[in-house]
């Protein structure tokens, strides 16, 4: 059996079609947990109107946002295998049977995903307008190196309301972490990565909602969900240097390494740090990241003698690094508030020109002169061409 877990918090306006796209489904045996988190539209009469014994709905009083949600309705959820949908997306009626298909005959994945469909607030398909989210969402990992690397480096790619998770492989992994309000299901993803090979299969198997616009989505593309996603996915990367075994840290980063000889934990240890301090792809971590842990590390009996023979390196090198800005201080603060009420300033003087300007174009007197202007305009214009010629009677050009 499968367990479908759907979170929904005001989406009355979307409900209905997310609800339908899991009750049609060709493979029958789930069943469907619905957490309303503390709703104030209609959600809650729309679900009860269904009569489907698969349904169980679950009322929160309050809204607690998704990950303690969704870690409240994976308590209910008793199949083998658990499928998260989001009550604004829709799934193509075989996305269940396609997936348990794949999962029964191998085992070894810990979960499977899918590429997607995409489609604006009016349901409108937008897949080809949106080529980097649609390519993102198909993207497939042929080895679990190469799903971590990209994660470490480039971070998610991976359609949430696709994925279908082995239940016993999310007990051994936990739920969602309650800091991870953006990048839950990406932390999610990376603790069972770091285990097991997952499977993105070619086959559009849903239409996911995506409003580059709007600020409706968890996922849209606002300033601030910008902010905290790059702040979330420091985390993650840390956090997945400490979740891979040595075995893997060789495996997986080998080739990024100061040293490429390094074995032994320690040394180990400082390639953690050092992979943390360096740019590679697409994501650049924070060197205070990578300097907290070497500070960890260096404290470490024997990690100076490792640090000076095996990376020929003095402790003098990493009192380099503490020259950079690396948090936020006094200085930087004063000219990032300076800068920030220039822009301001800059902005209000643009917009009251651009007021004085349209106040000036609907005026009485500006359309009455207009033709002495058109008539100016002409004169400069027959002006500029009489020096031209003469200038040119001149050279002989």
């Amino acid at each position: 059996m499968v367990s479908v877990l759907m979170c929904t918090y005001n989406r009355e306006k979307y409900l209905r079609r997310a609800i339908d796209s899991v009750l049609g489904q060709t493979y029958g045996d789930f069943e469907f947990i619905i957490v309303d988190d503390g709703s104030t539209d209609g959600s809650e009469a729309l679900v009860k109107s269904y009569r489907d014994a698969r349904i169980h709905y679950i009322k929160q009083e309050e809204n607690v946002f998704y990950c303690c949600a969704a870690n409240r309705g994976l308590k209910y959820c008793k199949g083998k295998y658990i499928a998260f949908m989001n009550s604004d997306d829709e799934w193509l009626k075989e996305k269940l049977e396609k997936q348990v298909a794949f999962m029964e005959a191998n085992r070894e994945y810990g979960a499977c995903f899918s590429a997607a469909f995409l489609m604006d607030n009016e349901g409108r398909d937008v897949t080809d307008e949106c080529p980097d989210m649609r390519d993102s969402f198909a993207r497939r990992y042929h080895s679990q190196k190469e799903c971590m690397r990209f994660f470490f480096w480039q971070g998610n790619s991976l359609c949430h309301p696709s994925a279908m998770v082995r239940k016993e492989v999310l007990e051994k992994v936990g739920g969602f972490n309650l800091m991870y309000c953006q990048l839950a299901d990406f932390e999610l993803w990376v603790k069972i990565a770091s285990r097991y090979p997952i499977y993105v299969t070619q086959d559009r198997l849903l239409r996911f909602r995506w409003d580059v616009k709007g600020k409706e989505q968890v996922s849209s593309s606002t300033e601030e969900h910008q902010v905290r996603s790059y702040n979330q996915q420091v985390r993650i990367g840390r956090e997945l240097l400490e979740w891979i075994t040595d075995e893997q840290v060789v495996e997986y980063f080998g080739e990024d390494f100061v040293n490429q000889s390094s074995a032994s934990h320690l040394e180990l240890e400082f390639e953690r740090c050092f992979l943390l301090l360096k740019c590679n792809g697409g994501m650049e971590y924070p060197k205070a990241i990578g300097i907290d842990r070497l500070e960890r590390v260096l404290n470490i009996p024997g990690a100076m003698e490792v640090l000076r023979n095996h990376f020929g390196m003095s402790i003098f090198e990493i009192y380099e690094m503490d020259k950079e800005h690396m948090y936020p201080d006094p200085w930087k603060k004063k000219e990032y508030e300076m800068q920030r009420d220039k822009i301001a300033r800059l902005k209000e003087e643009n917009r009251r020109l651009k007021r004085q300007i349209a106040e000036y174009a609907g005026s009485t007197s500006w359309k009455l002169t207009e033709p002495l202007r058109r008539l100016g305009r002409r004169a400069k214009s027959y002006g500029k061409n009489c020096r031209f010629k003469r200038i040119r009677s001149k050279t002989g050009v």
